[in-house]
């Protein structure tokens, strides 16, 4: 079964909102062996219910509270990993 490798290049952004931090979190979905890019793959936060698709690059941008959260990232054909950050 292929591996998913989770690039994430974190940009604690602070936004300012309704007495509540939000940072955001961005980077690239590759292949682990191959370094390809992968198109449509999904990052979700299921305690949050959030979610986003990675973009035509690979590329993903997800605003989250502060806090800490287990995040799922899964694509067609490949094993679904968790993170926690």
């Amino acid at each position: 079964m292929k591996h998913l490798i989770f690039i994430v290049s974190v940009f604690f952004l602070s936004l300012t909102g309704s007495a509540q931090k939000k940072f955001t979190i961005n980077g690239y979905i590759k292949d682990s062996l191959t370094g390809e890019t992968l198109i449509g793959a999904n990052l979700t936060v299921p305690s949050l219910g959030k979610g986003v698709t990675s973009n035509q690059y690979g590329y993903y941008s997800l605003t989250l509270p502060q806090g800490r959260y287990t995040i799922s990232c899964s694509f067609v054909g490949y094993s679904t990993r968790l993170f926690s950050i």
